[in-house]
């Protein structure tokens, strides 16, 4: 568990790298990130959208075209579940106030898991020598050849955000409802995304995404069981 300060960037990928180092086929990774979502200008052009998503981090942003490469270290036959509770948008700036209209009188938070498209910007522009040098760096994920099998279940659509809770973000909270310890829980992952899905407000669609070698039979197994 990283948490805060320990969160940093070389301690997040060096930790990814190990498991990559040590798991072999049959064996599955779990990796779970809460917290804020970002985004950075395009400057590999692997984005259709011209931007590149990351997760926030205590030191910087961990741009997606790294995510990809680490996925590129595991080995075939190796089962790689992502639980993402942060903002993954394109169209933040647009989409603030519709989404804080669509929250208002629902019950749901109005605090939103994203950094805000001026920090953000101000953020890339101070830092651009290291960020475009470790896009420069980094192949884009259309180069990227991934052998595991990989799938992402995230808090939202790229075109949207995640709501932040008390305790938990929004995501997470209805997660932990829909699994309920797992005893009673019957589907796969799919399953798993769409009940957590019929919990949320329209305006926030966990999303289902995979990555890498096609495996059935893991997308159908039990959620986090071996």
């Amino acid at each position: 568990i990283l948490l805060t300060a320990a969160a940093r960037s070389g301690a997040v990928t060096r930790a990814i790298a190990r498991a990559a180092a040590t798991l072999a086929r049959g064996d599955m990774l779990l990796l779970t990130y809460s917290g804020h979502g970002g985004q950075i200008p395009d400057t590999n052009h692997d984005e259709a959208d011209r931007q590149d998503e990351t997760w926030v981090l205590y030191d910087r942003e961990l741009i997606d075209d790294e995510i990809y490469s680490l996925w590129a270290r595991f080995k075939p036959g190796v089962r790689i579940v992502v639980l993402s509770d942060s903002c993954h948008s394109g169209t933040v700036s647009r989409d603030m106030a519709t989404i804080r209209r669509a929250n208002a009188g629902q019950g749901f938070p109005k605090r939103q898991r994203f950094m805000p498209p001026d920090v953000a910007l101000k953020t890339y522009k101070r830092h651009r020598k290291l960020y475009d040098g470790i896009q420069a760096a980094t192949p884009g994920s259309e180069k990227t050849v991934v052998r595991a099998a990989v799938i992402l279940i995230s808090g939202c659509q790229d075109n949207q955000t995640s709501s932040d809770g008390d305790r938990n973000g929004l995501f997470t909270g209805k997660l932990r409802k829909v699994w309920a310890g797992g005893k009673r829980f019957k589907g796969g992952y799919r399953t798993l995304r769409d009940r957590i899905s019929a919990l949320m407000p329209r305006i926030q669609s966990p999303n289902y995404y995979r990555v890498g070698a096609v495996n059935a039979a893991f997308e159908r197994q039990k959620p986090f069981t071996l």
